[in-house]
């Protein structure tokens, strides 16, 4: 009789590396490798529950991975399987609308290459990678209210936006000192309204600090309580107040060129984040199987009808 062959070892698992997805619903279909596995007696088999393709929840889940031979032994490991939700924003078309700072102008009378509604469309972009988006720039260099009202219509029917970006009134001011506000507030309610009636959401600006004593800082002694008025008509219509004055007063000089009038880059850039901010807060999405306001793979667009 022959020496007694050395017992075998019980099976060894090994799993795969920890996973991750990414995904716009609220769980993702993950597939992995299977585990390794060493050791044991024939047939050795392996089960891992979650198994590879299953729907996992967004957030992070562990798979647990089980060998077993035929003489019942086990092994075990598990691994990780993180899935990301993919931010979603509920609407990808966007009209910003106003004056000379909707346009972009700076102090020396250059209109800049990013105004606002570029860095709008920017950070719409980084945050919400898997949409296209549509943002249309609809300054006026010198208009009053009373010319956006008029405008308006034509403008909305020309880009049928989702979402207004309201920012206009300076002008009104710096012309008419503070017998401008009332009629200023009356024509930014007739805009407000001409967009809801549309079924667009509006998001309304109070107008930007100025640098008193600067060459064209006319409308500086006006804007506190006008925009203390701005406040009050988007409380009063359930437009979204975007508060650019309060957003730029805390580094006037950064924000404000020399002219006093005009945002600087930095400003525009200001601008463009509170914009994105109040616009994020009220429209991102949760997660859902549901949600098609997922844009076509097409370029993404900007229209500038700035004069």
């Amino acid at each position: 009789m022959g020496p007694t062959p050395p017992p075998v070892e019980g099976p060894k698992v090994s799993c795969p590396a920890n996973q991750s997805a990414r995904t716009t619903s609220r769980s993702a279909s993950v597939m992995f490798p299977p585990p390794t596995v060493s050791g044991g007696v024939a047939p050795v088999t392996v089960t891992c529950t979650p198994a590879s393709g299953s729907s996992f929840p967004v957030g992070s889940s562990t798979s647990s991975c089980v060998a077993t031979d035929a003489q019942q032994r086990t092994d075990r490991c598990s691994f990780t399987v993180t899935v990301e939700a993919i931010p979603l924003i509920g609407a990808t078309r966007y009209v910003a609308f106003g004056d000379s700072i909707t346009e972009g102008k700076l102090s020396n009378g250059d209109i800049t290459q990013t105004p606002y509604p570029v860095g709008f469309k920017r950070e719409l972009e980084m945050r919400y990678t898997s949409q296209v988006f549509f943002v249309f720039a609809e300054g006026g260099g010198g208009e009053t209210t009373a010319g956006g009202a008029s405008r308006l219509p034509g403008v909305l029917n020309a880009d049928t936006p989702e979402v207004l970006l309201l920012l206009e009134g300076v002008n009104d001011l710096a012309s008419a000192g503070s017998a401008g506000i009332s009629p200023m507030i009356s024509n930014l309610r007739s805009m407000v309204q001409q967009a809801q009636g549309r079924g667009i959401r509006v998001f309304l600006g109070t107008l930007p600090p100025e640098i008193p004593n600067a060459q064209r800082a006319g409308a500086q002694p006006f804007i506190v309580p006008a925009n203390d008025q701005i406040r009050a008509l988007a409380g009063s219509t359930g437009a979204t107040l975007v508060d650019v004055y309060q957003a730029l007063i805390g580094s006037l000089t950064t924000f404000i060129g020399p002219d006093g009038l005009h945002p600087t880059e930095q400003g525009y850039q200001m601008i463009a984040k509170t914009f994105f901010d109040a616009v994020r807060q009220r429209l991102e999405v949760a997660p859902t199987t549901t949600f098609t306001g997922l844009a076509p793979p097409s370029a993404p667009a900007f229209s500038w009808r700035g004069e």
